[in-house]
């Protein structure tokens, strides 16, 4: 039995695309509905058979569905907000952004106590962003976050995470804040570094021409991420990150005086504990 006939995504790129598909795929719904604000990529979503009808409105969309994803970037989303307050306050709906607390306040102010709203973060994708990256399966055994709040409703909770369990993702819960705090550390952060990295780089690209090896671009790979996005993200989330940011200060200031004080035991011992920990979350994983 389908919790939701008519589903409707508003942000068609990598997880708004790759959402599509698979709901198309494992027929999670009768019908898929999309917007975007780009007709190109509309199109380009209907012929890869993401949606099967797009709209150019989101009212018009909003109005036809019975499920809302919306997949765009954090600073627009208070306008789609507002079109569903206007439109069908009533319609259940989630975001999938990597920011949570900033997004729910808004839904509360906006929409209102009532509103039949979760917030979801699917943890996964890639540095790539655009609907021509949507793939099947990107969920599949990928963890997604659902925040729900005390205005949460049971049913609503009940059917989005059902909704990603379709998708073949593991579903756990946090509170907003938790979930801010954790993935500012555990996302938000490796992508400030790298860019912070990435920017050393650039400023000495003469003197390392042709000396880029792989683990080089293994590191740096998610600084091909959408970087408007990713702005956006950290001002979102700039209380944790600065958090964070504090935390590797100071373990970038040990590290550094090791090396000063030319104690080989101490960072052989450090850089052994950091491998031991990769290790670890990496086998966690797999559970």
């Amino acid at each position: 039995m389908r919790d939701f006939k008519k589903i409707g995504i508003i942000g068609i790129g990598l997880i708004g695309g790759s959402i599509g598909l698979d709901v198309k795929r494992k027929k999670i719904s009768k019908k898929v509905y999309g917007y975007s604000r780009k007709i190109e990529t509309m199109e380009k979503a209907v012929k890869k058979g993401i949606i099967d009808q797009y709209y150019k409105s989101p009212e018009e969309l909003i109005k036809s569905v019975d499920f809302l994803i919306i997949s765009t970037p954090v600073n627009v989303m208070e306008d789609y907000f507002k079109i569903i307050r206007d439109v069908k306050p009533e319609i259940i709906f989630t975001d999938v952004a990597s920011i949570k607390k900033n997004i729910c306040d808004k839904v509360r102010k906006i929409i209102g106590e009532n509103a039949n709203f979760i917030g979801s973060h699917p943890i996964a994708g890639s540095e790539k962003y655009t609907v021509d990256f949507a793939s099947n399966g990107l969920f599949e055994g990928k963890t997604v976050v659902l925040t729900p709040t005390e205005n949460t409703k049971m049913d609503v909770r009940e059917k989005v995470k059902h909704f990603w369990e379709k998708l073949g993702s593991r579903v756990i819960y946090m509170s907003p804040k938790e979930h801010d705090e954790i993935l500012g550390f555990t996302s938000h952060l490796p992508h400030f570094l790298v860019y912070v990295l990435l920017a050393v780089g650039n400023k000495n690209k003469k003197c390392f021409k042709n000396c880029f090896g792989s683990g080089f671009f293994d590191t740096t790979r998610i600084g091909k991420s959408n970087y408007q996005m990713w702005t956006e993200i950290f001002f979102s989330n700039k209380k944790n990150i600065l958090k964070w940011i504090g935390s590797f200060e100071k373990e970038l200031k040990k590290f550094k005086e090791y090396l000063i004080e030319g104690n080989y035991e101490k960072l052989e011992k450090s850089l052994e504990k950091s491998k031991f920990f990769r290790e670890y979350i990496e086998n966690e994983e797999k559970f």
